[in-house]
């Protein structure tokens, strides 16, 4: 009886493992990403170096934007407070700032995945 119990317990010890670890390895996808397609930009935007493809045939790739302007400039023009080429976003960000920050990074480090 007592080798059974403690087979159990291992036994149970290895599938809590297993799905903790598997819990943990199976959110590989960065958080801009995320943000990126839960706000349904891959409406309007393709990124095609991560596989993020738009509906629409003149959609713009994100890589392909201003490449000199930075972080700050980014978040203030998907906040409608910045225009880019004379013209605002379409549509304000509406998620919480530290989202958009989150955005932004990621969208930053693009141009590397050409």
């Amino acid at each position: 009886m007592k080798n059974i119990t403690l087979y159990l317990i291992l036994v149970l010890s290895i599938v809590a493992l297993y799905g903790f670890a598997f819990a943990i390895a199976g959110n590989d996808e960065p958080d801009g990403k995320k943000i990126f397609v839960d706000n349904k930009c891959n409406m309007c935007h393709t990124i095609k170096s991560v596989g993020i493809e738009s509906k629409k045939s003149d959609a713009t790739d994100i890589v392909e934007l201003e490449k000199d302007k930075n972080a700050e400039f980014w978040m203030k023009y998907l906040m409608k407070k910045e225009k880019l080429n004379g013209k605002d976003h379409k549509t304000a960000f509406k998620g919480k700032e530290e989202d958009l920050k989150k955005l932004v990074d990621w969208m930053m480090t693009l141009g590397n995945k050409k």
